[in-house]
């Protein structure tokens, strides 16, 4: 058993308080192990301007975490799943999905208000061409502007009045201890989630058997199974950050009810539909869904 690894992470309050829980659920498997974490600036931590729609699906906050392992000096990387890329470097792992957050949505305002109680012409913060297309069904009144930054970052521009809401993933919010009132959470009918929302994911080199194994212990196959049918939905469809794009897989009781909304130019409509599938027939059922919707917009 090795008994000393590093984790890459990004620098961020929040990336680093995932890799906490991360290196804390592989402490309590293995009370042997030395874990160090690498901190590592990404891209997409430089760049804090560009929409990140404009570039396009190429893991700005992955692929500096990436090289460390694929370099060696880092065994592991820790993700948020919604920023990996459905093609991933053919040597490497996604190895383990940790237990889920909260995956709604949050309005985030001045005043806590309900998104309902937003005056007119206010504007909001988003990145997220799905969320932006949700909410505009709901308010068309409202005015949706880009908002770059991390979550601190993003919840000061409000308290300061760059931007009169923005719109924060709970489990972001929750994970930084920030308390958030009722009234401010999306329904999954409101808003369907991005594509592995309030997971985790712990990367590794595929050739590595040793981590894996032990990956292994930290992973839940719930997840697992849950953001497989959610991601292959975004690979089978296309799309992910440049155009609107959500989907979300929610088990209960041997089904799943499986939330999507997208739409891409050329689509006369916009595809927002609710199916139940059995848990044994998830990835066909997504497959054969997907495929219906392509279908339909050829």
């Amino acid at each position: 058993m090795k008994q000393k690894i590093t984790i890459a992470t990004r620098g961020s309050r929040l990336a680093l308080k995932q890799t906490e829980i991360v290196r804390s659920l592989l402490l309590k498997e293995f009370p042997q192990l030395s874990i160090e974490v690498l901190e590592v600036t990404t891209r997409g931590d430089i760049d804090q301007t560009t929409p990140l729609q404009a570039f396009g699906n190429t893991g700005v906050f992955v692929k500096g975490l990436e090289e460390k392992i694929l370099l060696g000096e880092a065994d592991i990387a820790v993700h948020s799943l919604k920023d990996v890329p459905s093609d991933a470097h053919p040597d490497l792992v996604l190895a383990a999905y940790p237990e889920r957050e909260d995956v709604r949505d949050v309005l985030i305002s001045r005043n806590n208000v309900h998104f309902s109680e937003l005056k007119s012409g206010s504007v909001i913060g988003t990145s997220s061409p799905a969320r932006r297309m949700q909410l505009q069904l709901l308010r068309p009144d409202l005015v949706f502007k880009n908002i770059r930054g991390n979550v601190d970052t993003r919840v000061e521009k409000v308290k300061n009045g760059n931007y009169d809401a923005t719109i924060l993933a709970a489990a972001g919010l929750k994970r930084l201890g920030y308390s958030i009132p009722q009234n401010s959470f999306f329904s999954l009918d409101e808003a369907v989630p991005s594509p592995g929302q309030g997971a985790l994911v712990v990367q590794s080199h595929r050739q590595n058997t040793t981590i894996l194994a032990m990956l292994e212990k930290i992973n839940d196959p719930g997840v697992e199974k849950q953001v497989a049918a959610e991601r292959k939905f975004m690979e089978l469809i296309g799309g992910g950050c440049r155009y609107p794009l959500a989907a979300h897989a929610e088990t209960d009781a041997g089904k799943v009810t499986f939330r999507a909304i997208a739409h891409k130019p050329g689509w006369s409509n916009i595809e927002n539909v609710k199916i139940e599938i059995p848990v044994a027939k998830l990835m066909p059922g997504v497959e054969e869904f997907a495929k219906k919707i392509i279908d339909k917009n050829l």
